[in-house]
């Protein structure tokens, strides 16, 4: 994807770019906090500059600061406010950002041999929970880390005794869910529902799938990345032989 820009807004950019980059590097931040602060730099100046931009994310200018710099990493809900207003869909805060002339290059990873996402009709999983990098209220400073993370799982109604951790294998899932990415499983939730992604034990085999109820019993397993990966149709009859783990309510994505 691309995105143009005016000529003085591309030349805020790059001359900020070239500012802040020299930070970056003497606090070696890591590739996906860089990563953030860089779509935190682009949109600041796609709204107007740092005083503009703080208003539209109900932020404090220094907050922005740190953000920018890459001192603390802002929460999902701000870049994607921040994305909104700058006229950028929150769904592409997920992909690889680019700074090239006068544009903004989104890769979404749509590599050869992967399909983009388009599940069909009724099948998204309703609302979806990303976990992203550097969620500061998930990861904070502070000791209070388990209480913080077990008050996370009961804002999306989860009871947090019943959430596991797995780690995806492959990119059947992609590009939803990445290679290795970790997994966070509600087991406590079983019932197979259209469009819900569980974690799945078929023959002694784990697998990650989104679900699609058939009417005349069984389910049928969809992996997004369906270029490569045929569903899979498991009838009434066999159904006593999938294990559910329980419905992958998170993720870790690159932000």
């Amino acid at each position: 994807m691309k995105i143009p820009l005016e000529e003085d807004v591309a030349a805020k950019i790059e001359a900020k770019l070239a500012k802040f980059s020299r930070g970056w590097e003497k606090l070696e931040l890591d590739s996906l906090r860089r990563a953030t602060s860089f779509k935190v730099l682009i949109l600041c100046e796609m709204l107007g500059g740092r005083t503009k931009a703080a208003k539209a994310a109900e932020l404090s200018d220094n907050t922005l600061d740190n953000y920018r710099h890459g001192i603390k990493d802002p929460t999902y809900a701000t870049l994607g406010l921040m994305a909104e207003k700058a006229g950028i869909a929150s769904r592409y805060l997920g992909g690889e950002w680019s700074f090239e002339a006068d544009s903004i290059h989104i890769d979404l990873f749509d590599h050869p041999g992967t399909m983009r996402f388009s599940p069909p009709p009724g099948l998204m999983d309703n609302p979806s929970q990303p976990y992203v990098h550097g969620y500061d209220e998930i990861r904070p400073s502070s000791t209070a880390t388990v209480a913080v993370i077990e008050d996370y799982w009961a804002r999306l109604g989860i009871n947090p005794d019943a959430v596991t951790a797995l780690l995806a294998e492959g990119d059947s899932m992609a590009p939803t869910i990445a290679d290795q990415a970790p997994l966070f499983v509600d087991t406590g939730d079983r019932h197979l529902a259209d469009g819900g992604i569980y974690a799945l034990r078929i023959e002694n085999r784990l697998v990650i799938r989104r679900v699609q109820r058939l009417i005349e019993g069984g389910v049928q397993l969809l992996a997004d990345n369906s270029a490569v990966y045929p569903s899979q149709t498991i009838g009434p009859s066999l159904s006593a032989e999938l294990e559910i783990i329980g419905r992958v309510r998170s993720a870790v994505i690159a932000c």
